[in-house]
């Protein structure tokens, strides 16, 4: 659209300044498009992901672990209430965990890459830095693990070109969410658990962390309310 756009003013009936006007609020108008799809993973702007299950089960999803204190309590509440669930690891913490990284993969989980440094920065890599990055988490994965992870969440939920052709090099699959829990933002527990209640609707994807204390107070309520929804629990992959 940008291109046939932008041809129709470079050769179409403006000149002069209104010519330089219209390029630039063009330029501007693509440029925040493309910034908004980088931000937004569930457009599936630059590369395809999973955002939902089937109708009549949610997958708990859990980022930016594995944490000595949290995940190990995480761990035991899932195993209590029979649940299993996806864990999306940092592969600097699991190279420093590697115990906790093959606990999880022992009590049934899945794991899956979320980058090797998870830095702020991350959607900026160029492409042989980022290939290198995800490259490494999943060297440090495989190595605990003895088998390769297919999956991969995206630091941030940002996405760009760069980031299709280094999951498609590495035979990676993206997973985004249907259900942003906020649980890094929202301090309040009872706010926290509200908010998973009133959203949670069968087929989604529910993004946790399991770095965050509140995560752990609300997760066996939010689980008891979801089997009482008549919910069932998947892993990820479903295929």
């Amino acid at each position: 659209m940008a291109v046939v756009l932008g041809g129709f003013l470079l050769i179409g009936p403006f000149s002069g300044p209104e010519k330089l006007l219209w390029l630039t609020l063009l330029i501007i108008c693509w440029t925040i498009a493309a910034a908004y799809g980088s931000y937004r993973i569930g457009l599936d702007w630059y590369l395809k992901s999973v955002h939902r299950v089937e109708a009549n089960a949610i997958a708990l999803t859990f980022d930016d672990g594995p944490d000595p204190d949290t995940t190990p309590r995480i761990l035991s509440i899932l195993n209590d209430a029979g649940v299993t669930a996806t864990f999306f690891l940092i592969g600097e913490k699991a190279e420093k965990y590697p115990d906790l990284v093959r606990q999880i993969a022992r009590e049934g989980h899945g794991i899956g890459n979320h980058s090797f440094s998870h830095r702020k920065d991350i959607g900026f890599f160029g492409i042989d830095r980022l290939r290198e990055d995800i490259g490494k988490a999943n060297r440090v994965l495989e190595l605990n693990l003895g088998r390769p992870v297919p999956l991969f969440r995206p630091p941030f939920g940002v996405t760009n070109p760069r980031y299709a052709k280094v999951l498609t090099a590495l035979g990676l699959r993206s997973i985004g969410w249907s259900l942003r829990s906020y649980d890094t933002v929202i301090k309040n527990e009872e706010k926290l658990a509200a908010r998973l209640r009133s959203k949670v609707r069968g087929g989604h994807i529910v993004l946790l962390h399991d770095s965050v204390p509140a995560t752990v107070s609300v997760l066996a309520p939010f689980i008891v309310y979801c089997k009482s929804r008549q919910l069932d629990f998947v892993k990820l992959p479903l295929s």
